[in-house]
């Protein structure tokens, strides 16, 4: 038999047929409410992440005395392209994506993560996030969401069965590239072996040898005990997980507006914990697993660092308008040249 570490794992990472089942009963048991709203996240459930979007849910029932209800369903709905698609056909009213999956409504916010080695710190990605908030918020309120609060999940790092330092380290190895993202798959075709694969299949393919290594967020290796198999983790800020809650404005907008203050004023105090807790979670999460999984960390040095960005900074020429939109590319490379020169932390 399975154990229950193995199919938690599973139905985080994978698409989960049960929640489709269950979701649109759970759905009519909160009709209850004259406002019944549920929302996704492939968090897995009791993360502190779960654990946030729940106390967000609570405080919007109290605040509305019991008027709006959300459900909060953690990794049972499927990967971020499979949520914003019931989204879309309203079986879901709103959820908690990265920026990787918000792209899948608007590509603005792709600018936040998907140009590795452009952030070097926190101070950095406030700073660009801050300042291209109300543009960002403007193109998905265009394409009919509302951004309820920006959230962070860690920094992307890389984890392989072999030690790996420099790029040249990764170039002879099998790594997990996400399916369905070909014009990614080219990309990084110059850098490692890409093998395209479900989410779900990460754990298997590292058992089996299909593939030897993976770019995840701490967090996430942790809960999924990828440093069982892929031991080493090269301690390098490759990119940062952003992201934010999103509600369709369909259900949004049928809400009276001065309750929508209101509601919004918890989503903003919710969303400073959630940027605050993952912060620390993700060292913690390190520690965690050199403690309990064996792994075994390899720092960058500056000099490292350097190298790294160097090479990468090679395929900024095909990110640029194919993963990330041009102008959004330039104002975020901008914005990090000004901060940097001002002194920014």
């Amino acid at each position: 038999m399975k154990s229950m570490k193995q199919v938690t794992r599973r139905r985080f990472l994978g698409t989960a047929a049960a929640g489709a089942v269950f979701a649109p009963v759970m759905i009519r048991a909160a009709a209850k409410a004259e406002f019944p709203l549920a929302f996704a996240t492939v968090a897995p459930r009791g993360s502190s992440f779960h654990q946030s979007f729940q106390t967000m849910a609570q405080r919007w029932k109290d605040v509305s005395g019991g008027r709006v209800e959300v459900t909060i369903y953690p990794g049972t709905q499927g990967g971020e392209p499979a949520i914003v698609r019931r989204m879309g056909i309203q079986q879901l009213q709103g959820a908690m994506l990265t920026a990787g999956g918000m792209g899948q409504i608007d590509k603005a916010a792709t600018a936040l993560q998907l140009i590795p080695m452009a952030f070097q710190t926190w101070a950095e990605v406030d700073h660009v996030r801050d300042t291209m908030r109300p543009r960002l918020e403007t193109a998905f309120n265009q394409k009919g969401y509302q951004v309820l609060f920006w959230g962070d999940a860690g920094w992307v790092r890389w984890f392989t069965k072999k030690p790996v330092l420099h790029p040249a380290d990764l170039k002879p190895m099998k790594i997990f590239a996400a399916a369905g993202e070909q014009e990614a798959v080219e990309i990084l075709k110059d850098y490692y072996q890409p093998v395209a694969l479900e989410p779900d299949k990460i754990f298997t393919a590292l058992s089996t040898g299909l593939i030897e290594g993976v770019s995840l967020p701490a967090f996430l290796a942790n809960f999924t005990q990828v440093a069982t198999l892929a031991k080493h983790m090269l301690d390098l800020r490759y990119a940062p997980v952003t992201g934010a809650m999103v509600v369709a404005r369909k259900a949004w907008d049928r809400i009276p507006e001065d309750l929508r203050g209101k509601l919004q004023t918890v989503a903003d105090e919710v969303g400073a914990e959630v940027r605050k807790s993952s912060r620390a979670e993700d060292d913690a999460a390190i520690v965690a697993m050199k403690e309990k999984q064996g792994l075994q960390v390899a720092v960058a040095t500056p000099e490292v660092v350097k190298e790294w960005r160097e090479v990468i900074e090679v395929a900024y020429p095909r990110l640029r308008g194919r993963i990330v939109p041009e102008a959004l590319f330039d104002e975020v490379i901008a914005l990090l040249k000004a901060f940097r020169a001002k002194g920014g932390a």
